[in-house]
């Protein structure tokens, strides 16, 4: 930090914006809307995402009726990415252009369909993200698992090629149908920097086409066979959010626990339609716009991205020359468990920790290079650690798992 004698001056603060990622297998939707678009609007208007990552579109017709009768008419501030066709179905990508800039569009090729890796840059922090949007084979038995192990060894051969603190995730329709799957176990395989994790790790069993995962299904909203879909009601996992090292660690860009769910699914609608009511989650209208839309239920997760803002006027300082060293700090781990430590390479003389709706639940004076705090009685969330050193506030935001 500068100051100059006559100079102008400037403020700087820590801000935090956070954004919605949405991921959704829309079944085919071609140039002629497949007469669901009014139901596909509502599933979108719900959410209102910041991104929105499509699977099974067909060709370009198809992407650009998607945006022009479900996308824009939910806000007109969102832009389509480019579009670039696929064998089979195809992957596209929305976002909002107030918030994100988009980079490039580049498919990876597999035997079946491309992979697209979706490049974009949050505007306001300037973090840049890649987002992997894919379809792997469909269908039960040795053969087609083989061939999605094959599909992620192309994906795997890209993301391991990315520096450790990229932001990256891997979204869409994996089809695959438990933890012992060879894709499954590729993706999450640390041997190299490429690797995912689950925001799901932990909370399912082996077996995912079971009860003790009715909260967690996204594929089939549908008991009956209608508009090529599949169905059986609610059982299958096919429909994941995983990201990257990087996004898990401290860093521009954390992903807000608690977050991530498949739209409607309220744990009651095992082996069941979506519109059988009643659903716990949604309305009976929403329901159904689900049920009508597509075989899959979409995906969500909220993303915070945390970045410096010149919050003040230029003024006259009239001092003399001072150059302070900004103090760097460590706010690990992050997300929290039981435990949260701030640690910095000057001494921290107060520390004050503050919840999202700006309430202090922790202040003390410290004098230290680093302090610990038990985060158990913190409920689920986002917080902010407030660091005093030289007489100046210095912020950090962590997340309470």
């Amino acid at each position: 930090m500068l100051w100059v004698l006559g100079y102008a001056a400037k403020a700087q603060e820590v801000r935090w914006d956070t954004c919605k990622f949405m991921t959704y297998n829309v079944l085919n939707f071609d140039n002629t809307g497949n007469d669901k678009e009014q139901y596909l609007f509502e599933v979108v208007d719900s959410m209102h995402p910041d991104i929105l990552i499509v699977q099974e579109l067909i060709e370009l017709s198809g992407a650009i009726r998607f945006f022009d009768s479900v996308v824009y008419k939910v806000d007109t501030n969102y832009a389509m990415g480019t579009f670039i066709n696929s064998f089979d179905t195809d992957n596209g990508i929305y976002f909002r252009k107030d918030k994100f800039a988009f980079i490039t569009n580049t498919p990876i090729t597999t035997e079946l369909r491309d992979i697209n890796e979706f490049q974009l840059k949050h505007i306001a922090s300037g973090e840049e993200i890649y987002f992997y949007s894919l379809h792997l084979k469909a269908s039960s038995g040795g053969t087609n698992a083989d061939q999605r192990k094959r599909e992620v060894d192309s994906l795997r051969k890209v993301t391991d090629l990315l520096p450790d603190t990229t932001n990256f995730l891997i979204v869409g329709d994996f089809n695959i149908y438990d933890s012992n799957e060879d894709a499954y176990i590729a993706l999450l395989d640390q041997d190299n920097s490429g690797y995912v994790l689950d925001p799901l790790d932990g909370l399912l069993t082996t077996n995912w086409n079971n009860s003790s995962n009715a909260p967690y299904h996204t594929q089939s909203t549908r008991i009956e066979s209608f508009g090529g879909g599949s169905t059986g009601g609610l059982d299958d996992r096919f429909d994941m959010m995983l990201h990257s090292q990087a996004i898990e660690d401290m860093g521009g860009m954390t992903m807000v626990a608690g977050t991530y769910h498949a739209i409607g699914n309220d744990g009651a609608h095992f082996d069941d339609a979506m519109n059988d009511l009643p659903n716990a989650v949604v309305s009976a209208s929403l329901a159904n716009a689900l049920y009508m839309s597509s075989d899959h239920i979409p995906l969500v997760a909220n993303y915070v991205f945390e970045y410096v803002a010149d919050t003040s006027e230029n003024v006259d300082t009239n001092v003399a020359v001072i150059e302070q060293k900004v103090p760097q700090f460590r706010v690990y781990p992050n997300p929290a468990n039981e435990f949260v430590t701030i640690q910095s390479d000057q001494i921290i003389s107060d520390l004050a920790i503050y919840a999202a709706d700006g309430k202090m639940i922790f202040n003390e004076a410290i004098q230290s290079k680093s302090a610990t705090i038990n985060t158990n009685t913190f409920p689920k969330g986002i917080y902010v650690a407030v660091m005093q050193t030289n007489a100046i506030n210095y912020r950090r935001v962590f997340v309470k798992n």
